[in-house]
């Protein structure tokens, strides 16, 4: 009889991020259909408050969840560090080896792997992407992908320039983002939710905007300053999520530390932003969709600002990812005539349908997705650190915007074009997984 393996799933989930989600539903799919009916046990790791029953129906996966902390999540911790239960674990985030929000993010992962190495047990890099790295940290994750990670899988190939960059020598597969793989919910499905929001037979152009400057670092302070902007949509009950401490103890008010130059980027960004969705509708006679696509990294507060700051409110509907799932914003992505994102994974979901988008980003995912559409022209450049952005984003939307419309069919075809290799190099991941099962576990 065949030995069952048991599996974690190790990502950044739990947090309402819409991509991460889609990402990890197609990678439970991945593992069914590759190991079948060997398949012992299937954990995921949540490592935030979000109810992550919202997106994993099946009952036969477990859920392993850090919160509330006091109520069995420092009992998983100790799982994490100290058990031996897991024959293989996939870092099936896509964000592993970046440390742009927090070294400890990065760490994790790499602690992970290293304890799975200790025990003589396997990791597997699945699909994830490697940004500039700090100068101590990229060496440790070149160190770790080395020795302890038996598969590396990268979604773009700058990810896998910058690992040979680091000194990565293992093999470095260039694959696609599983999200590529979610499917379009029915056009039942859709014509219901676009009914619900009241949207009527105008078009929709989606954004979908993060807080790049008022967030990061995440510098969190538990008193008040002049300026501090103050947490409150993270840890609450009215959102929908659990108490980080204990069931009857939710967490105080806090504030993030953020600095003059990056509260002014912050202001000045929301109020182009929202200048720029009144021009959208009244340019198109649209409705406009704002989509916070990850909770906890600020986008549903932004997106919130920038609808209240909108001339024509009622032409705008806020999307907060932590009402809405992730069928729910596929849908109404593939349904918009245009997109502008600061996200990557809002180009990924929008893919399918080939929606000609504009992007504003610090993000190196993003950008090599603009690279490899040929879209840069379309591509609008900002830093984070240091925080800069262009004098008048406005002024430059407007002028990307009248481009994209003038190239609207040829550019819709071309992503729709290019989504057929995205989904084929997705399918890779299932592929070198199942080949590497054949190869340490025999058929």
């Amino acid at each position: 009889m065949k030995k069952k393996l048991n599996v974690l799933l190790l990502g950044w989930n739990g947090v309402d991020n819409t991509g991460s989600e889609a990402k990890l539903l197609v990678t439970i799919n991945d593992v069914k259909k590759v190991l079948g009916d060997r398949l012992g046990k299937l954990y995921v790791l949540v490592v935030g408050p979000s109810d992550e029953r919202r997106y994993i129906k099946d009952p036969d996966v477990e859920i392993i969840s850090f919160y509330p902390l006091f109520e069995g999540g420092l009992e998983n911790f100790y799982r994490l560090i100290w058990g031996d239960i897991y024959d293989i674990v996939l870092l099936c985030e896509g964000s592993t080896f970046l440390d742009t929000y927090h070294d400890g993010f990065l760490w994790l992962f790499l602690l992970a792997a290293r304890l799975q190495h200790l025990r003589g047990r396997h990791t597997i890099s699945y699909s994830n992407d490697c940004s500039p790295m700090k100068f101590y940290n990229a060496p440790a994750a070149a160190r770790t992908l080395n020795r302890c990670i038996d598969l590396i899988m990268v979604r773009n190939p700058d990810a896998k320039k910058r690992m040979l960059q680091y000194g990565v020598k293992k093999e470095v597969h260039v694959t696609a983002d599983g999200a590529y793989l979610y499917p379009t919910p029915s056009p039942e499905y859709r014509r219901s939710l676009m009914e619900r929001l009241g949207l009527g037979k105008k078009p929709m152009i989606a954004v979908a905007p993060k807080e790049f400057w008022g967030l990061l670092p995440i510098t969190p302070k538990l008193y008040p300053r002049e300026g501090y902007p103050k947490v409150d949509a993270m840890w609450r009950k009215e959102y929908g999520y659990a108490p980080m401490l204990c069931s009857k103890h939710y967490l105080p008010d806090y504030w993030l530390a953020v600095d003059t130059r990056r509260r002014e980027l912050s202001e000045r960004f929301k109020r182009d932003m929202a200048k720029f969705c009144d021009y959208l509708v009244e340019e198109f006679d649209a409705n406009v969709l704002l989509i916070g696509m990850a909770a906890f990294e600020g986008d549903c507060q932004n997106a919130k600002e920038i609808t209240e700051r909108m001339k024509h409110k009622d032409e705008a509907r806020w999307i907060p990812s932590f009402k809405f799932n992730v069928d729910d914003i596929k849908s109404l992505l593939v349904e918009s005539r245009f997109l502008i994102t600061t996200r990557y994974h809002a180009s990924v979901l929008s893919s399918s349908a080939g929606v000609p988008m504009i992007a504003i980003s610090s993000d190196t995912r993003l950008e090599a997705v603009f690279r490899e559409l040929r879209l840069m022209d379309f591509y609008i450049p900002v830093s984070v650190k240091p925080p800069k952005m262009p004098e008048d984003l406005y002024s430059e939307l407007v002028k990307r915007m009248e481009k994209l419309v003038k190239k609207e069919k040829e550019i819709r075809e071309r992503i729709k074009k290019h989504d057929k290799i995205f989904v084929q190099r997705a399918l890779q991941n299932r592929e070198l997984f199942r080949r590497w099962v054949r190869e340490h576990f025999g058929d």
